[in-house]
């Protein structure tokens, strides 16, 4: 049997090319496991635990995808509605005054993310909780972006 070690370091070098290759949640459980540990004489109950811990990484590491992704298109969402508000109080703008006025609305709004962390934190988990729901939009999001 593998070491714990060797296991850990062999998962962590498994690229997301080779992962997203695999079709579904149980194929990319199968390709990882694969990978990983190939075939050995291992008893049914250490497959099934390392099988498990695969299942809970590929989890992990899609729920992280999938926060990051709602979380910035939160933030992309702010910075774009205070540039309109800017856009309209301006009337129009040349150039240098765009790129000013988006350095400027970059940096207003990461205040803004770390101001109100908490509302954008519930915004993201709700919207989490009903991509939970709908597996099919979930899976389109993780899988196309």
């Amino acid at each position: 049997m593998p070491s714990k070690i060797m296991i850990d370091s062999d998962f962590m070098q498994l690229s997301m090319g080779e992962l997203e290759r695999c079709k579904d949640e149980d194929d990319q459980v199968f390709c990882t496991y694969k990978k990983m540990i190939g075939i050995s004489d291992e008893t049914d109950s250490e497959s099934k635990a390392k099988i498990g811990v695969i299942k809970f990484l590929l989890a992990t590491n899609n729920l992280n995808r999938l926060y990051f992704l709602i979380r910035s298109s939160l933030m992309a969402l702010i910075s774009g509605i205070i540039f309109l508000i800017a856009i309209v109080l301006l009337g129009t703008v040349n150039a240098p005054q765009a790129i000013a006025i988006g350095i400027f609305i970059y940096i207003v709004s990461l205040f803004i993310s770390r101001f109100v962390d908490k509302p954008i934190n519930k915004v993201t988990n709700l919207i989490i909780r009903y991509l939970d729901r709908h597996k099919k939009i979930k899976q389109a999001i993780l899988d196309n972006i």
